[in-house]
């Protein structure tokens, strides 16, 4: 599955649970900060703004990203965030690798990790 696609169905989701999730969209509340995810070359991106009640997806690099993750490449992207659904020290180590840079306010980040249980849609019954 290619990066970019990720981060497209990504922006749906999360606009959807801010949309139609009352806990997840109390996540949101007094919130105002733009997350940008991308590569190291720049493309491909995409930014997400978090704001109360709502969140703005937009493809491409936002001029002032509150918190931006680059990863080494979109194949390593790919990898890191597949593998990352299974063991959530993926993320720490492509970082302590140098492949993952974090740029900006990293608590955002911590904050963003708070919402990933709400990500992944519950398997009906």
């Amino acid at each position: 599955m290619k990066f970019w696609l990720i981060l497209l169905v990504l922006g749906w989701r999360l606009r959807w649970l801010a949309w139609r999730n009352a806990e997840f969209r109390g996540k949101l509340a007094g919130k105002d900060m733009v997350m940008q995810w991308r590569t190291k070359a720049g493309a491909p991106a995409r930014s997400f703004h978090f704001l109360p009640n709502r969140i703005i997806s937009r493809a491409g690099l936002h001029p002032n990203p509150t918190v931006t993750l680059s990863f080494e490449d979109a194949p390593y992207a790919v990898k890191t965030l597949m593998e990352a659904g299974k063991n959530q020290m993926a993320f720490m180590a492509g970082m302590q690798e140098g492949k993952i840079k974090i740029e900006g306010d990293a608590s955002q980040l911590m904050w963003f990790m708070t919402l990933m249980k709400y990500i992944a849609p519950k398997k009906k019954k």
